[in-house]
């Protein structure tokens, strides 16, 4: 797929699998520690993005895509530890997971796909 063709795959996936509306039912629950709703949209995101990266032909791109599915895992990882009583400690963890080599990893895929939405 080219760059264009691997952001509307990603895109129109999110929209057939409902994953704004998945994502955004379970955000209330995450704010009071119930994790595991959206820790299950994230790891189908990651999916559809580790799907992208295997079928684009921008190279970079997929080494951007394989960065943001690995740092969504991260965070999923975090939040699939969450029992509501450390929220706090998770929230941490999470923004901590945001480094500057984190953001450089995946500034392409800010670039490539500026409309792509994203749930981490």
């Amino acid at each position: 797929m080219s760059t264009e063709d691997t952001c509307s795959f990603i895109n129109d996936q999110v929209v057939q699998r409902d994953l704004q509306k998945k994502a955004d039912d379970s955000s209330a629950k995450l704010m009071v520690g119930e994790t595991s709703a959206y820790v299950e949209v994230m790891h189908e995101f990651n999916a559809i993005l580790g799907e992208a990266a295997e079928n684009t032909k921008d190279s970079k791109l997929a080494t951007s895509l394989n960065a943001a599915a690995g740092q969504n895992k991260e965070m999923a990882d975090l939040l699939a530890e969450a029992d509501g009583t450390n929220m706090m400690e998770i929230s941490q963890k999470v923004a901590e997971l945001d480094t500057a080599e984190a953001s450089e990893a995946t500034e392409y895929l800010n670039t490539a796909c500026p409309d792509m939405d994203s749930f981490s």
